[in-house]
């Protein structure tokens, strides 16, 4: 079961916004991607041109105030 989830993951380059390093960048549901450099979340949006775009969660916020 997870050998097909990862058979099935988007796996992009690109540059991300959080660390600026150019990275591997998985997919984990559609448009939304996790750096593997840093673990930063972002969502690409496409207008013309693909853009990584940062994004906090809620629940990372929480977790990163209270330890």
């Amino acid at each position: 079961m997870f050998a097909d989830i990862i058979k099935k993951a988007k796996m992009v380059d690109g540059i991300c916004p959080h660390c600026t390093e150019h990275s591997l960048l998985i997919g984990i549901v559609n448009d939304y991607y996790r750096c593997m450099s840093c673990g930063g979340d972002i969502e690409q949006k496409v207008n013309g041109k693909i853009s990584y775009l940062p994004i906090q969660l809620k629940e990372y916020d929480e977790v990163k105030d209270n330890g």
